[in-house]
């Protein structure tokens, strides 16, 4: 929640600047009616909510958490598309920095989180429930296939390859002047990006404890490329993206204090949301260290007082 807050105010106040310098252009009602998207919002969203009623009804694995966090992410994914921000992305690279983060950081935790895949399910009524559900059984294709992308090594590679390709100057400058590229680099960074979190949060099972350390090690090697990758963004000694040479400038930034101001985002974010992932696991780890222990001297207990009495 304090990670969606403070990307929403960093977007209100880009936002903000760009009305104060180009008034007239209605920069902060501009928002982009993209049906497509508004209709896959809409379509998984209404599917989820009624999915969660119906199980929420019958005593099932519910959790108002897990609707929360479902909301959060469709908002974060709406906010990155359709809000003001969509626009302010042609003319500050601070704002396409933070539209990438919403499709990357926040909402596919978010979904995960939410546990989306038996809820959609049960959204679904009785006789279109049963394909779905028989191409997701232990055996079936597609249970193969997420569990190879699920696997760390590869969600970690498929995730930091697409990121960094995506950055390069020659696809980022594509990305910026076709909206056909750029809605393929929307969709890539989303899906890399379940993918890379899936390992991590693992809606389905509760992985081994032992999983918890290799979890937390995982999360430290995305941190440090991540922030690899921005450093070179913010510390670079040329523009890169020489788009935002020639755009409007706004906030008084120059085209430099720009690509500095992106590359802290990207390292802000980025590390705030690796930061509480891996906490969160230290904490499960250390938690199961405690229960651990508890069980051994338990034990212990009783068998002192069993060989007490004999």
């Amino acid at each position: 929640m304090i990670l969606l807050l403070t990307t929403l105010f960093l977007t209100w106040s880009i936002a903000s600047a760009h009305a104060h310098i180009a008034a007239g252009d209605n920069v902060l009602t501009d928002w982009h009616w993209r049906w497509d998207v508004i209709f896959v919002l809409f379509v998984f969203g209404a599917l989820y909510v009624r999915g969660w009623v119906r199980l929420r009804k019958m005593g099932g694995e519910a959790k108002l958490s897990q609707l929360v966090f479902y909301v959060l992410a469709l908002v974060a994914i709406g906010c990155a598309l359709l809000s003001p921000l969509d626009d302010l992305t042609s003319y500050l690279l601070i704002a396409h920095m933070v539209q990438h983060e919403l499709l990357m950081m926040l909402a596919p935790p978010f979904i995960l989180l939410a546990n989306p895949v038996p809820v959609l399910l049960w959204g679904l009524s009785g006789s279109s429930r049963f394909q779905p559900g028989y191409f997701l059984t232990r055996h079936s294709m597609i249970r193969r296939v997420r569990d190879f992308l699920g696997w760390m090594p590869v969600a970690w590679s498929l995730y930091v390859i697409n990121l960094w390709a995506w950055h390069h100057p020659v696809l980022y400058q594509a990305a910026l002047q076709n909206p056909w590229i750029h809605d393929l680099e929307h969709i890539l960074f989303f899906l890399t990006a379940l993918v890379f979190w899936w390992p991590v949060i693992r809606p389905v099972s509760r992985p081994a404890p032992i999983q918890d350390g290799v979890r937390i090690f995982y999360l430290f090697l995305a941190a440090t490329q991540d922030a690899l990758l921005s450093g070179l963004i913010a510390l670079s000694s040329k523009i890169l993206y020489p788009h935002y040479e020639t755009a409007l400038r706004l906030w008084d930034l120059t085209p430099r204090e720009d690509q500095i101001g992106g590359g802290i985002v990207m390292f802000a974010v980025g590390s705030m949301t690796y930061l509480v992932a891996i906490l969160v696991l230290v904490n499960a780890l250390l938690s199961e260290g405690r229960r651990t222990r508890s069980t051994k001297r338990a034990l212990g207990d009783g068998a002192e007082k069993v060989e007490g009495r004999v």
